[in-house]
């Protein structure tokens, strides 16, 4: 059987050139000889070009027993992009691997990669069409039924992206249905299908609903024995049950989250978790050890210099000085947070939401009325759609403090009008 180095010195004598010639702005003769001895391989992108300059299809270069060699190869590099979630490096060369495949990788796997590019770049229009054939030919007498639920979860992802919930709870749900169907036991399929549908549910507000789904995933973790993933699924738990006004659950399931990550020795998620305890100390009403643990961590944030971290312990802590009545504390609490958060974050809108309320106290109802409408546009901007309601509320009842009627009026229309356009977008409509 003829090799791609003999194929490739055949194809360059035809030309009359040398290999320092051929190799000439592309590789360096050497190379082009070791080649032609069989004993290197080129890249798909080197080949390319070779094949351009032998005037010549790349093809027909490297000859149908080659072929899987070179392809091979860049399918590997597409896999480790991927993996490392490199996706627009990938993209194209995916789409030359899927022009080049003949027949050595499964076209359906191949697509099924370059949707989930996609998917991952926002190109949810072009990732819904492919996923959508993927999945006629999945449900077809020669399809697949694990390839159906993973093209299900995608679309799901699509939606949950789009912020079209009810869409996304739909196709999750549905592969949970296939996913149990088919009798096949892939939990890391499962364990990622619960976590997305309990978001989903979370982010619609059925927090009975997210939190039964989230303690489904719960022995699939244990059994798996994956802290990381055990640790995160203890904060999602912790927060949904917070949600609730379940401060005990919460504090419970916090408590959990400290420990995997005290295992794993993870500082910043360590630090992540003992602000949420502390903020449900408080809430409990332990407020002195809640300002004395947020001050400590605070501290420790500044010390390995996590400012974003930092700047939303701080606000937390503007919060708890502003419950306890000590305004001053609470001011420059809000002040400093604030320097250090991004201009757009919800901590933003909550630091803007405590100086709202301490100029309230003072009964400077202008700077009152300011800071809250900076909490409701930052709420807004981060789709943080039930603290935006809340917030909106507070400025209407500012305005009629001051028996402006008609302000407050508006801004309540404006909720209402912002409240069904969100409900809209996620395909909700009453």
């Amino acid at each position: 059987m003829e090799t791609f180095g003999q194929r490739l010195r055949q194809l360059r004598m035809k030309k009359g050139l040398t290999q320092m010639q051929l190799a000439e702005g592309i590789i360096t003769p050497s190379m082009c000889s070791q080649m032609e001895s069989d004993k290197a391989r080129p890249s798909w992108h080197v080949l390319e070009k070779i094949a351009q300059k032998l005037e010549v299809s790349p093809d027909e270069l490297i000859g149908n027993s080659q072929l899987n060699m070179a392809v091979t190869s860049e399918y590997r590099l597409v896999k480790g992009l991927l993996s490392a979630g490199e996706y627009s490096s990938a993209l194209p060369l995916l789409e030359k691997v899927m022009r080049a495949n003949n027949g050595k990788f499964d076209p359906f796997e191949l697509r099924y990669d370059y949707a989930k590019c996609q998917l991952e770049l926002h190109h949810f229009r072009e990732a819904e069409e492919t996923f959508q054939q993927l999945l006629e030919h999945a449900n077809s007498n020669s399809g697949s039924a694990i390839l159906a639920v993973r093209v299900l979860y995608q679309l799901g992802q699509i939606e949950l992206k789009r912020k079209r919930l009810q869409l996304a709870e739909h196709y999750i749900a549905l592969a949970l249905s296939k996913l149990e169907s088919t009798g096949v036991k892939d939990v890391n399929l499962q364990c990622s299908l619960l976590l997305t549908l309990g978001e989903v549910q979370k982010q619609v507000g059925q927090m009975k609903k997210a939190f039964v789904t989230y303690q489904l995933a719960l022995p699939i973790l244990t059994e798996r024995e994956d802290i990381q993933g055990l640790g995160n699924l203890y904060i999602k738990l912790a927060q949904t049950a917070h949600n609730a006004d379940d401060f005990q659950q919460a504090a419970e399931y916090s408590q959990r989250a400290q420990w995997c990550f005290e295992t794993l020795n993870s500082q910043g998620e360590k630090l992540a978790i003992e602000v949420r305890l502390a903020v449900l100390q408080g809430e409990m009403g332990d407020r002195d050890k809640a300002i004395i643990d947020l001050e400590r961590i605070v501290e420790e944030y500044r010390q390995v210099r996590r400012e974003e971290e930092m700047g939303i312990a701080v606000i937390e802590l503007a919060k708890l000085y502003y419950a306890g009545g000590n305004l001053d504390l609470a001011e420059g609490a809000c002040q400093t947070g604030r320097t250090l958060l991004p201009t757009v974050h919800s901590y933003q809108a909550w630091g803007a939401r405590v100086q709202a309320g301490i100029a309230q106290a003072r009964s400077q109802h202008v700077v009152a009325i300011k800071y809250m409408k900076q909490a409701a546009e930052c709420f807004k901007l981060t789709e943080c759609q039930t603290e935006f309601e809340e917030t909106m509320q507070e400025l209407s009842h500012l305005y009629e403090s001051t028996n402006d009627c008609h302000s407050a009026l508006r801004v309540m229309h404006e909720m209402w009008s912002f409240n069904r356009q969100a409900r809209e977008n996620r395909g909700i409509v009453l």
